[in-house]
């Protein structure tokens, strides 16, 4: 992965703190993330200029 590799989300998703712990936040459709790590099918991710972060199932 690049330094600025981002997507935009195409549906919603629940941010999780850590892979199957608890949900942080939502995350709609649309959304600009940038992915970090991935583990598996969960994947590190940060949103408003990498302010926020968690893991999501892509």
């Amino acid at each position: 992965m690049q330094e600025n590799d981002f997507l935009f989300l195409k549906k919603s998703h629940t941010v999780h703190l850590n892979p199957d712990g608890e949900i942080c936040n939502r995350l709609k459709a649309g959304t600009k993330v940038y992915r970090h790590q991935i583990k598996g099918e969960w994947t590190n991710i940060s949103w408003r200029n990498r302010k926020k972060k968690g893991w999501v199932k892509l």
